[in-house]
């Protein structure tokens, strides 16, 4: 279906946690009367997306990220250790399907577009009808820490993969103009946390691993053991000792990476009329409790081409 030609497309990409960025954007778009007519995303861009298109505004979805601390992450990402993945993919749906409810994505007040990923082919996945949590779970199941969501035969995964920042999308679709969020940086922060690291293990520091999830999760109860996920250093006798990442977090970097040059190839070829890059190099892709300082970014980054976007109209 092609939009009419004076339709603006939102266009909201994938990154984690720094998409929260997405919010404070549209936050000032908001507050300046720009008209939103078509939202597409992928991954937390879906997500975010997906909200703003059934109803929520700004302020709503603020709301909702202000009640995500570091115990609701953890109970949140409880590990469930499946062949295919280590986050129980129903606990997730729940927490969107009680944001969401039954929406469908063809009755939605904004229309919608989540860009998911064939596992198998490798084929980009539009979802334009059926459930709404349906299409956003499907958009962020990131491989490895979410199983695969099978959905009308076909396994699918984060749409990262294939289109982390579908502009194409909005260009398939004739919207006359439109805005794309870019929250996939260039991925240097890795590099400065595996220093850090190395740097502790040479001044006899205590090694502060990333386990805040299972060390929440203790306290209040949970027995799940840190032990295998400690994270291993190699080193010869007498020799320089090396931090190595989890193998969690080398996931996440492996698809920073691949979304950022995806991106850039991407940008050759689809130009968004107005491109929105929030600087959120600092926060990790599941630092969601650190969504109140994300959002403000997103709000910063679209004030500064606010004349731009005013253009448009």
């Amino acid at each position: 279906m092609s939009l009419h030609k004076s339709y603006i497309a939102l266009v909201l990409g994938s990154g984690g946690a720094r998409g929260l960025a997405h919010i404070g954007v549209i936050k000032c778009l908001e507050e300046n009367r720009i008209p939103i007519h078509f939202v597409v995303g992928t991954s937390i861009g879906a997500f975010i997306g997906g909200l703003f298109a059934s109803g929520f505004d700004a302020g709503s979805m603020e709301e909702v990220v202000r009640t995500i601390d570091k115990f609701t992450m953890a109970k949140i990402l409880i590990p469930k250790f499946s062949a295919s993945g280590i986050v129980d993919n129903a606990r997730v749906k729940k927490f969107i399907h009680k944001l969401i409810g039954e929406k469908r994505i063809e009755k939605l007040p904004i229309e919608f577009r989540a860009v998911s990923t064939d596992l198998i082919t490798g084929e980009e996945v539009v979802f334009d009808k059926g459930l709404l949590v349906d299409a956003i779970l499907a958009s962020i199941a990131i491989p490895a820490m979410f199983q695969p969501v099978y959905n009308h035969g076909r396994y699918l995964v984060d749409g990262g993969l294939c289109n982390p920042l579908p502009i194409s999308i909005a260009h398939q679709l004739q919207a006359q103009y439109s805005i794309a969020v870019n929250v996939s940086p260039k991925p240097e922060r890795l590099r400065k946390r595996i220093q850090k690291k190395t740097n502790e293990k040479d001044t006899g520091k205590k090694n502060t691993q990333p386990l805040w999830l299972f060390n929440l999760l203790h306290a209040r109860g949970y027995t799940i053991s840190t032990d295998t996920f400690k994270v291993p250093s190699l080193g010869m006798k007498n020799k320089h000792k090396i931090y190595f990442p989890s193998a969690l977090r080398v996931t996440l970097q492996s698809i920073s990476i691949s979304a950022h040059n995806l991106i850039a190839q991407h940008l050759k070829q689809s130009q968004p009329d107005v491109l929105i890059t929030p600087r959120i190099e600092e926060y990790d892709m599941l630092e969601f409790y650190k969504g109140v300082e994300i959002i403000q970014c997103g709000y910063d980054a679209a004030k500064l081409v606010m004349p731009e976007i005013q253009s448009l109209l």
